[in-house]
């Protein structure tokens, strides 16, 4: 008894909305999301600040720079940075505009965690949650790596620079304070963007990660209605009584599934975007860098070569993480219609049956995420991204 008691405040207490907690700081940092004990003036008032500063002045630095660039090989290191930056600012700017359905995720997995029965059920959430968790931290370490990088090379150089090349309209070369105030902005604005960008990377990934995790929680929770507990067998025959329960055990994991579909659904609407221009970005940016890995950098130039490798290697990261864990959605989203057939059916009433019928239907239509509604976000668009890489270096090659 002792132990039931443990194992049901255990369950209570689980809150997948934890696995958020670090990009819930990084968007009230960054003027997304006021606290709860702050003044919504002051708030709305250092989140224009702060937003005017880095996520409108920055890109638009790097923007007025690209069209000042004098050679091609400036052109090449300019353009991808600064679609690199761009898309990553229309990412944040996505997350503003769907910060109401943000907070209906939430209210979702609230209700989805208070259906946990099972210690199975708990630790496939558990390890979603430090799963997602995990992914904000890897891409923390990535951008804290490239912030830190643009120091070093600020520091190294033998004569001013900026931290990434870009256009003040001041004489920051010749004058010493004049620089200074232009390192400082760039390093504010930088940690700022690169914070921004942590979360809107690794926001998409996470999200998916939870959704397929109460997925595999109704998938056990379904399997379970009906069986023995000791054999997990399909009985025979039930007395009315066993059927009328077993019926509402049914009912609750429908209705259960109907708030992972409108989960899903949401999930669709805030990542859609998002994952549109992260394709696109990887699809230019690998474009660039094979133009200016192949025909402008030259070979001496190692600083140049890292560059272009690290965006190559970033933007098609960035990709794969998020086809990664949208194939492994779809899968589990399949993996629902056996769920559904494997419950202990035979011996239930004809309500039963029907409602299984009818769950059958819909479960067949596997779950997908779609970039602009259109492209799907799995492991073969990534490889068909991959490939749309690998033909224009072949092509670039083949024209040198």
């Amino acid at each position: 008894m002792a132990n039931a008691v443990t194992n049901f405040e255990t369950h209570s207490s689980l809150d997948t909305n934890v696995a958020f907690r670090y990009h819930w700081k990084v968007w009230r940092w960054t003027g997304i999301k006021p606290p709860h004990n702050i003044n919504p003036q002051l708030y709305k008032l250092y989140a224009i600040v702060v937003n005017i500063l880095a996520t409108f002045l920055f890109p638009l630095s790097l923007i007025v720079n690209v069209f000042l660039t004098k050679t091609l090989q400036e052109l090449c290191e300019n353009l991808t940075i600064t679609i690199s930056d761009f898309q990553s600012n229309l990412k944040f700017i996505n997350v503003y505009l769907v910060r109401r359905q943000l907070d209906r995720i939430r209210s979702i997995l609230r209700k989805l965690d208070r259906r946990v029965q099972s210690e199975e059920e708990f630790a496939v959430l558990k390890s979603a949650i430090s799963t997602a968790e995990s992914s904000f931290l890897i891409f923390f370490r990535l951008y804290s790596f490239g912030t830190t990088l643009s120091v070093v090379k600020v520091l190294l150089a033998e004569s001013r620079s900026l931290l990434f090349p870009a256009w003040f309209g001041v004489n920051w070369v010749d004058n010493l304070s004049t620089y200074m105030g232009v390192i400082i902005y760039q390093f504010f604005a930088l940690v700022v963007q690169a914070l921004q960008n942590v979360a809107s990377d690794s926001y998409p990934p996470a999200y998916l990660v939870i959704l397929s995790a109460h997925m595999r929680a109704l998938e056990i929770r379904v399997k379970a209605v009906g069986q023995f507990k000791d054999e997990m067998q399909q009985p025979m025959s039930l007395t009315p009584e066993e059927q009328r329960k077993c019926l509402r055990e049914f009912n609750e994991c429908i209705k259960d599934y109907l708030n992972i579909l409108k989960l899903h659904s949401i999930i669709q609407r805030i990542i859609s975007k998002a994952c549109l221009a992260q394709f696109a970005c990887s699809a230019l940016v690998q474009c660039t860098v094979g133009l200016h890995f192949l025909y402008v950098v030259d070979a001496a130039n190692y600083e140049a070569q890292l560059m272009s490798i690290i965006f190559f290697v970033a933007v098609t990261l960035e990709a794969f993480v998020i086809c990664y864990f949208g194939h492994m959605m779809s899968l589990q989203s399949s993996n629902l219609t056996y769920a559904f057939y494997s419950c202990g059916w035979l011996a239930q009433s004809p309500e039963f049956k029907r409602n299984l019928i009818i769950t059958l239907m819909r479960t067949q239509r596997t779950s997908t995420i779609r970039a602009g509604s259109y492209i799907p976000v799995d492991l073969p668009t990534f490889v068909m991204l991959m490939k749309y890489a690998y033909s224009v270096f072949t092509l670039l090659i083949r024209f040198k």
